[in-house]
């Protein structure tokens, strides 16, 4: 288990937490799958890169301040924790309650192997779900009384970032698989919607949970 994850939630939870969110469709998929249907697919994997790269510069902003708070303040981890329970909880219920897929059509997606990649970095950096996923999410499956919260904040922040570099180049082949079928592709993004809504409302209650006992 890598230092820093609490010994009950430990990888498991903070995995399976990072791919419901990464693979429910939001800014970065639908960037990918639109990248897949116009430009192709080899485009969308130097974009699936470019995001991977955008994300992780949040993940080390957001890690600098948030390790510098948990140092000064004993409290702050739990609060962190809470607070990470009520975005996964909110999450789930609008994931459950607007389960329609976002519209993947657009004219104006990259056309170059270099704009695809500074594309994918600038999508990354600026996805709201890497604020929550870095913000709220990775410090909630953090272990107290850890020497250095900003190291081990950037270290289980690699989980997540893995994660969505396997999650993204599945769902650009799922897209290239699937560009005769846009009807098959809608019905997956659905599905994703409603699945992952009630995954992340029981993790939201089991983090709840154990922050207070």
């Amino acid at each position: 288990m890598p230092e820093g994850l609490t010994e009950l939630n430990g990888l498991p939870g903070l995995v399976l937490t990072s791919a419901v969110l990464i693979a429910v469709p939001g800014p970065s998929i639908m960037f990918l799958v639109g990248q897949t249907i116009t430009v192709g697919r080899r485009n969308a994997f130097r974009g699936v890169i470019g995001n991977a790269i955008g994300t992780y510069c949040v993940a080390i902003i957001v890690a600098l301040g948030i390790g510098s708070l948990i140092v000064h303040s004993s409290y702050a981890l739990t609060i962190i924790r809470l607070l990470g329970a009520v975005v996964l909880l909110g999450i789930g219920i609008q994931y459950l309650a607007f389960s329609r897929p976002l519209s993947t059509a657009s004219g104006n997606w990259p056309r170059k192997s270099g704009q695809s990649l500074l594309a994918g970095i600038i999508v990354g950096a600026t996805n709201p779900k890497a604020l929550i996923m870095f913000g709220s999410i990775v410090p909630s499956f953090m272990s107290s009384g850890i020497d250095s919260p900003v190291l081990s904040l950037l270290g289980i922040s690699l989980v997540p970032i893995t994660l969505g570099l396997v999650i993204d180049t599945a769902w650009v082949a799922a897209a290239h698989s699937g560009t005769t079928s846009g009807l098959l592709l809608r019905g997956k993004m659905k599905l994703f919607n409603i699945v992952g809504g009630a995954l992340m409302v029981a993790m939201a209650v089991l983090l709840a949970m154990e922050t207070l006992r």
